[in-house]
């Protein structure tokens, strides 16, 4: 099994994150901020004290250093059944399990109008609900009735102005049929008992406070 997407970190303490299944490999990479930072983690490693939470793979300017985690300070597998005390995150699941997140969350957003074809810049009809955002995928319907998929990648305020929002590629204008959440795994609701995954440690490299996380997991 394999699972993927990208999560925020909680920065304060363990994140769980549960993807059903007990993961054997496990990359995260931080793509919020400018430099490169991933952590890598195989079950193997747990039987070495000095590497069991994984290898970090971080410097400046993109010039990687290497370090090694010892156990309980990286990653681990997590292997669930906890009812979640608080919807925090803590405790994160994808998206698609959550109501509240779930399917398209365009509400009342019709339509794309492109402003920039050079710049892949344009705005919607209305400012984007506030569980949509960088990292949103959406999908359009130009006139021509193609179906344009992209992601955002940057927005100013809230989307409804000229040239509001960055896509990653270039759509033309037309009507909106899908928005979703602007990231895969979100705070598991109080009461929901987590799934298997794996379990971050580290606050520094992997699970940092508000930082966009992405991650590819297999068992």
């Amino acid at each position: 099994m394999k699972a993927n997407g990208i999560f925020v970190g909680f920065g304060t303490g363990a994140l769980r994150i549960g993807v059903g299944f007990l993961p054997r490999k496990v990359k995260i990479v931080q793509i919020g901020t400018a430099n490169l930072v991933t952590l890598e983690w195989d079950r193997l490693m747990a039987r070495s004290a000095t590497g069991a939470g994984g290898m970090v793979r971080a410097g400046v300017a993109n010039t990687p250093g290497l370090a090694l985690l010892a156990a309980g300070a990286g990653v681990r597998q997590y292997p669930g059944g906890d009812a979640v005390a608080a919807a925090t995150l803590a405790n994160q699941v994808v998206a698609s399990c959550v109501p509240a997140y779930s399917g398209t969350l365009q509400g009342t957003t019709k339509n794309w109008t492109n402003g920039s074809t050079a710049n892949r810049t344009g705005n919607f009809n209305v400012a984007l609900a506030s569980t949509c955002g960088v990292g949103s995928l959406v999908e359009i319907r130009s006139a021509d009735q193609k179906v344009h998929r992209a992601a955002i990648v940057a927005l100013t305020n809230s989307g409804a102005a000229a040239n509001e929002v960055t896509l990653d590629r270039a759509v033309p204008s037309g009507v909106v049929v899908f928005v979703g959440c602007k990231t895969d795994y979100v705070a598991a609701p109080a009461g929901m008992i987590m799934p298997a995954g794996f379990e971050v440690l580290d606050t520094t490299y992997a699970n940092v406070t508000a930082t966009v996380h992405a991650f590819e997991c297999e068992d």
